[in-house]
């Protein structure tokens, strides 16, 4: 009992009460919400029928600059962008010795993956708009809500460590906007349901959350790194920059279908 004692006190010394009370409602709440979403698809409850409500009110508000524009936002959450910008990470935190926070960064994203891509082979969720081959032809979850939050959020996490309040509140909400904006153009796209969108931010936010206060327990360098967050903005400018530039045409008549 008493080991029990002193390891909260130990939890609440490191996260701080509130710090601890939000991460566990995060956990808590974004597994509760999906499973709750993915109980409502299986048996085709209400929340089917808003999806298809809301991707038919969406498509008719389609316009071919609104198109421009979702088909570019959607395109900063393609693994073409992802994936060097988690790679950029991983090398930064390699090479300033940070082994650990280079393991979580590893399993966040890795598990991340793996998850989606089991959930979709097991649900087999079929999209709105067919334009995909293989596993990724199923839309539950979104794989785009659900790696955007994982990448640029936890990436604000350890960005935000040892900052000011005020610039932790200023690189949140960039991240978020962020995230939003991806996980909006997918429903506007019309390739995923709005369950699936909620259901990817909600399995995403859980995880993070609970990956978050795991390594602040063990966080031995609480002051955040400079190169860390300027590495990873590079990276993702430039490979936004080139990656829309040479697929936005295709990318664009392949979604207008």
């Amino acid at each position: 009992m008493a080991g029990n004692e002193e390891g909260w006190r130990f939890v609440l010394r490191r996260t701080g009460f509130t710090k601890l009370a939000v991460a566990v409602l995060l956990v808590i709440g974004g597994i509760w919400l999906f499973l709750g979403i993915l109980e409502d698809i299986l048996t085709s409850d209400p929340l089917v029928t808003v999806d298809r409500m809301l991707h038919k009110a969406l498509q008719g508000l389609r316009a071919p600059l609104i198109d421009h524009v979702m088909v570019a936002v959607s395109e900063l959450g393609d693994a073409a962008v992802t994936i060097p910008v988690s790679m950029a990470v991983l090398a930064t935190l390699l090479l300033r010795r940070e082994w650990r926070t280079a393991g979580y960064w590893i399993a966040a994203i890795a598990m991340a993956e793996a998850s989606v891509k089991l959930i979709k082979f097991a649900v087999r969720r079929s999209r709105p708009l067919s334009i995909y081959q293989g596993i990724e032809s199923f839309s539950f979850p979104s794989s785009h809500a659900t790696l955007s939050i994982v990448v640029y959020g936890f990436l604000t996490y350890l960005v935000c460590r040892g900052r000011q309040k005020q610039a932790q509140i200023r690189i949140a909400l960039i991240s978020g906007l962020l995230i939003a904006l991806i996980s909006i153009s997918r429903l506007y796209l019309g390739v995923h349901w709005f369950s699936d969108i909620l259901a990817g931010l909600s399995l995403g936010t859980a995880w993070i959350a609970f990956l978050s206060i795991a390594h602040n327990l063990r966080d031995l360098d609480r002051r955040g790194s400079s190169a860390l967050w300027i590495v990873a903005l590079v990276t993702f400018l430039t490979t936004a920059v080139i990656h829309i530039s040479l697929h936005h045409t295709a990318d664009f008549v392949r979604y207008a279908m």
